[in-house]
């Protein structure tokens, strides 16, 4: 059915594009996720992570996200299962959106960031704040954004990359991109492993057991020109993993356990623009299978896996000059089930209306508005508000205003005998305001903002008071986060010398509003940053990461805590080749250059000092 109703959209839209043949505007990128992010986005501070940032990070996600934004990210030992707490919020709280597709997982909410192949992806971007007016469920905290581009015109691109590290790892791409006036290709292939068997400092000898991964992951685009004013386009990507889940102190060759992820995403696209008018529809099918063994020698797993059907149609119109009007219509299917849980399928209807006023040089607003259907349950209405000014040359504020929703997952919903079917959609109250100044070769922004949470869904023992002490999820908690939010970059010139400096830090307060007490693992203060140095064909970088002490216990009893840690990184890259053509590079990377001994999450060290050396090839 969903294919029928996709087609008819196609065919119609299709149909009143060759009615007329004035005011054609050329279409040349194929991908618009990222232009209608920064559209979208007036008020919230998006941070893009450009592509020399992910080269230096190539190890994992996590690393990138770790060492380049203002997220804290939980990690059960290096490879580990790794989430997101986005401004004090849960994992559950932030969205990870693939080509403006949400993609959390319906069994638990959430995304694991070392299922993910960093070196794969065109563009990502971190937008700080609440999106769900746009992201639907989960995007509280913030948003992670994953987008594939593809572009027209004559080219002929290759990229290899190889690199050789520390514990027996191996990380390899290869990415291949094709155009012309009519076709744009791309894909991309990335292979991944590991023994991950480092020592563990402060210990006698031990070192991280039951820690291997290897993943296989390919991502493929295609796009096509129909005419001057429309095109058709397909982003397809898999992914599929296999870890060891790694032991803890003070035993960690106990460890036996093993888990495996496949994950397969297909988006179709086709787009219109001509005159006033741009219309944009969607249909993805996406699916996700997790297989848990508790003994990696036994052939008897646990397993999630899920089925996700969505259509949605984008319209857009151009009223004026300065004023535009937006409508996004989406229809959703999916269905979930586990070992535990029998197939449940979820429908969803959702109305969006998104208002854009700009002044030139002057002002920009948003104004958002969003009503779902839930087969489930009802979802609150949700709207955002968010405005940049420009009072003074180089100068901008920042204001935004949102309510958002996150709803009960299927773990939730339907664990057996644990489960509570009575939970309603966790929902915030938000406010942001900024300001800053940028030049081309300086930009800062500081931001303080205020999350107030209702109807939070917290797992506790006795929730339910037939059940005492059986844990079941209820709706009781209400949580208050604010804090403060900076990001620096400089980036100068000198002759053939070129500097530049990075900077994040983040203040944040989250506290259980019932106790009074701070939300677990939630660090008060947070700050990373890097300075690169390049002359000619070298280049070198640095890279710091500061996380503050965290609370490990509800009660924040002071002999459960993870105390504060810093880490650096170092590496040097020399280009042996470098045309307009081809490049061909070398470098070297030193993980946790001083030795530190740290940890994330209790009993679970981190790597020791280790090391890659990496080959980037360009032609």
């Amino acid at each position: 059915m969903m294919r029928y109703i996709l087609f008819f959209f196609i065919f119609l839209i299709s149909s009143k594009s060759f009615a007329q043949l004035d005011s054609i505007q050329q279409l040349k990128v194929v991908n618009l996720s990222s232009a209608k992010l920064q559209k979208h986005s007036k008020g919230f501070k998006v941070l893009a992570l450009s592509d020399s940032v992910i080269v230096k990070n190539m190890e994992s996600f996590t690393a990138l996200l770790r060492f380049n934004t203002p997220i804290y990210i939980k990690e059960y030992g290096a490879g580990g299962t790794s989430t997101a707490s986005f401004r004090g919020t849960s994992a559950s709280n932030t969205a990870v959106v693939w080509n403006g597709i949400n993609i959390n997982s319906v069994n638990n909410g959430q995304t694991g960031f070392n299922a993910l192949t960093v070196n794969l992806f065109d563009h990502i971007d971190v937008r700080s704040g609440g999106g769900s007016i746009e992201f639907g469920s989960g995007a509280i905290g913030g948003t992670v954004h994953l987008n594939d581009q593809l572009s027209f015109g004559n080219h002929l691109n290759n990229q290899l990359v190889s690199s050789v590290g520390s514990f027996n790892t191996y990380n390899n791409l290869y990415k291949f991109s094709f155009g012309n006036e009519s076709i744009a290709a791309k894909f991309g292939v990335s292979y991944n492993q590991s023994d991950n068997d480092y020592k563990w400092l402060g210990t006698d000898g031990l070192k991280n057991e039951n820690g291997a991964y290897d993943n296989l992951s390919f991502s493929l685009g295609f796009a096509y020109r129909l005419n001057n004013f429309s095109k058709l386009s397909l982003f397809s990507s898999k992914f599929n993993g296999n870890r060891e889940f790694s032991g803890t102190l003070p035993n960690p060759s106990a460890a036996k356990e093993k888990y495996k992820d496949y994950n397969f995403r297909n988006l179709i696209e086709y787009n219109f623009h001509k005159n006033a008018f741009t219309h944009l529809v969607k249909f993805a099918y996406l699916t996700q299978e997790y297989r848990y063994f508790a003994n990696k020698n036994v052939d008897n797993y646990n397993y999630g896996k899920s089925k996700t059907y969505l259509l949605k149609y984008d319209f857009n119109y151009k009223i004026s000059q300065y004023s535009s009007i937006e409508s996004i219509t989406e229809l959703e299917s999916v269905f979930g089930s586990t070992d535990e849980i029998i197939e449940k399928n979820r429908k969803q209807f959702s109305q969006s209306v998104i208002y854009n006023l700009s002044f030139e040089n002057i002002a920009s607003i948003n104004a958002k508005v969003r009503k779902d259907f839930n087969s489930d349950y009802n979802v609150p209405f949700v709207f955002a508000l968010g405005a940049e000014l420009t009072p003074l040359k180089n100068t901008f504020i920042r204001l935004n205003g949102s309510k958002n929703y996150r709803v009960p997952t299927y773990n939730d919903l339907y664990w057996p005998a644990l489960g509570n079917a009575d939970l309603i959609p966790e929902s915030s109250l938000q406010g942001e305001f900024g300001v800053g100044y940028k030049t081309k070769t300086v930009k800062f922004d500081v931001g303080v903002y205020y999350i107030n949470s209702k109807d939070k869904i917290v797992w506790t023992p006795g929730g339910d008071p037939e059940r005492p002490g059986i844990w079941t999820p209820i709706n009781v908690a209400e949580a208050i986060n604010k804090g403060i939010e900076f990001t620096a970059a400089v980036n100068k010139a000198i002759g053939k010398h070129f500097l530049n400096f990075n900077l994040n830090y983040s203040y944040t307060i989250a506290k259980d509003k019932s106790t009074n007490n701070f939300l677990t693992y939630v660090p008060k203060h947070l700050a990373n940053g890097s300075f690169g140095y390049s002359y000619k064909r070298f280049s070198a970088f640095y890279q710091h990461l500061f996380t503050g002490e965290v609370y490990t216990t509800t009660d924040n009893s002071a002999n459960y805590t993870m105390p504060y840690y810093n880490v650096g990184n170092v590496g040097v890259n020399y280009n042996i080749i470098k045309t307009n053509n081809n490049q061909l590079g070398v470098g070297v990377k030193v993980n946790n250059v001083f030795n530190k001994e740290y940890q994330v999450l209790p009993s679970r060290p981190m790597p020791n000092r280790n090391f890659n050396i990496n080959i980037n090839f360009k032609f």
